[in-house]
C-alpha cells in the first residue's frame, strides 16, 4: 500500500497535466451536491469546494480522478471519473456503468474534511 508521499507524488503528476482530483464528496439521494477538488494553479496544488454544475461546466480535457487510499499501489490509487448524460441529469461514475446515480467510490464527506481543517486551525 502506498504512503502519503508516494500518493502526493502521483497526484502531482496528474495535477501538472491539468487533471482534477476529487478528495471528498457529499451525495444525497444518489446525486452529488458538494465536491472537494484539487487542481494545479500558478505552480501549486489548490483546493476548492464546488458543486455538481461547476464540475460539469468546467470538465477538464485531462480528466478527473478520485483518490483511493486503499489501493495496492499508486497506479490504482487514482481512479478516472466518467461523466455521462442520463435522462434528466449528468452523472459521474468510476465503475464503468451508466447507472443514473453519482458514484465516486470510497471518499470522505466534504464536511468531514472541513472539520479536520477547522480542528487544525484551533489555537
Amino acid at each position: 500500500m502506498p504512503n502519503a508521499e508516494q500518493l502526493a507524488a502521483k497526484a502531482a503528476e496528474l495535477l501538472k497535466k491539468d487533471a482534477v482530483i476529487i478528495t471528498a464528496v457529499e451525495i444525497k439521494h444518489n446525486i452529488v451536491n458538494r465536491i472537494q477538488v484539487y487542481f494545479w494553479s500558478d505552480g501549486e496544488a489548490v483546493m476548492d469546494i464546488i458543486n455538481k454544475d461547476d464540475l460539469v461546466q468546467n470538465w477538464p480535457d485531462s480528466g478527473v480522478y478520485t483518490l483511493n487510499t486503499n489501493a495496492k499501489n499508486c497506479d490504482f490509487a487514482f481512479r478516472k471519473v466518467e461523466m455521462f448524460e442520463g435522462e434528466e441529469d449528468m452523472y459521474f461514475r468510476i465503475d464503468g456503468t451508466h447507472e443514473e446515480a453519482d458514484d465516486f467510490g470510497p471518499l470522505p464527506t466534504v464536511l468531514f474534511l472541513e472539520t479536520v481543517e477547522a480542528i487544525c486551525r484551533l489555537k
